[in-house]
C-alpha cells in the first residue's frame, strides 16, 4: 500500500477551498533552450499518446542535453535529436527501441508542428524529430507515397523566429547522411525540460471547477504512483511537472497553487 505520510501536513492547508476556473489540464510543454534562443512546442497526448511518452521519456532523461540540430533545410524542416559534435567529429548517441507509427491521428505537417523522423520501416522512430518550416502536407498520410506518412504530435507555440533563424543557417555537404548539416555556428540544443503545469487550475484535478478536498483526495490516491503517462491521463493530472511520477516536486506544485485564483 502506498504510504500517504508525506500529504498529511498538506489537510490544514486545504480545508479552505478556494473556487477556480475550471479548465482542463494544459498539454505537456517542452523548452529546447539553443544557441539561436528557445523553442517551445506543446504535446499531444490525447493524439499521439505513444509519440508523446517516447518524446518526454528522452526530455526528462536529458538525452537531448547536448545535441545537434543536424539537418537543416529552409523552406522544409530543421531536424535533429540524434547526433552530437566533439572536437570536429560528429557521433550518434544511442537510443531506446523504435515506436509504432501513430500518424492515423488525422494531425498534419504544417508549418511550425513537431513531428518524428524515422527511417524507411515506419514504425522505426527513436529520438529524432523534426520541425515543419512550412506546409509539408505531402507528409501526411493520406498524400505520403508510401500509405503511412510522419507522425506530428505537437506544434511550437512560442519560438517560431527561432526555428525560422535556425532554417537560414548556411549548411554544409559532409557525407551523404549529412548533406545539410549547418556549421560555423552548429545549431546546439543545450538543454531540453518539460515545463511544470503551474497554473492554479491545474489543481481541479477533478475538474468540478473548485480546488477543494475532492481533488486532494485524488491526488492522494496517486501518491507515489511511478507509472504517469498518457494512458492514465497524467496520473488524473496528478503529475504535474510530467516527469513520470506523482512525487514531493508534484506536491509542491499542489499546495503551491491552492490560494491563487486562476485564469485561463
Amino acid at each position: 500500500m502506498k504510504s500517504l505520510g508525506g500529504l498529511v501536513f498538506a489537510l490544514s492547508v486545504l480545508m479552505g477551498a478556494w473556487p477556480v476556473c475550471a479548465s482542463a489540464q494544459n498539454n505537456p510543454r517542452v523548452v529546447l533552450e539553443t544557441n539561436f534562443g528557445d523553442i517551445v512546442v506543446e504535446l499531444f497526448p490525447d493524439d499521439a499518446p505513444i509519440t508523446v511518452d517516447n518524446f518526454l521519456g528522452y526530455v526528462n532523461s536529458g538525452f537531448y542535453d547536448g545535441l545537434l540540430f543536424h539537418r537543416v533545410i529552409e523552406g522544409f524542416m530543421i531536424q535533429g535529436g540524434g547526433y552530437y559534435l566533439e572536437d570536429y567529429i560528429i557521433y550518434y548517441r544511442s537510443t531506446g527501441e523504435p515506436i509504432i507509427s501513430e500518424s492515423y491521428n488525422g494531425l498534419s505537417n504544417v508549418r511550425g508542428t513537431i513531428a518524428m523522423a524515422r527511417g524507411g520501416d515506419p514504425n522505426s522512430a527513436t529520438s529524432q524529430f523534426y520541425i515543419n518550416h512550412a506546409d509539408n502536407l505531402f507528409l501526411d498520410r493520406e498524400n505520403c507515397s508510401d500509405g503511412v506518412g510522419y507522425c506530428v504530435f505537437g506544434r511550437v507555440v512560442s519560438g517560431m523566429d527561432v526555428v525560422d533563424s535556425i532554417a537560414q543557417t548556411t549548411v554544409y555537404y559532409v557525407s551523404e547522411s549529412f548533406a545539410y548539416f549547418p556549421y560555423n555556428p552548429t545549431v546546439d540544443i543545450y538543454r531540453a525540460y518539460v515545463l511544470a503545469c503551474e497554473q492554479a487550475y491545474c489543481s481541479d484535478v477533478s475538474g468540478d471547477g473548485e480546488v477543494n478536498l475532492e481533488d486532494f483526495a485524488i491526488f492522494a490516491s496517486r501518491w507515489l504512483d511511478g507509472n504517469c503517462n498518457s494512458a492514465n491521463g497524467f496520473c488524473g493530472g496528478a503529475d504535474l511537472d510530467y516527469n513520470g511520477g506523482c512525487d514531493f516536486s508534484d506536491l509542491m506544485l499542489f499546495v503551491g497553487n491552492w490560494p491563487t485564483p486562476a485564469e485561463e
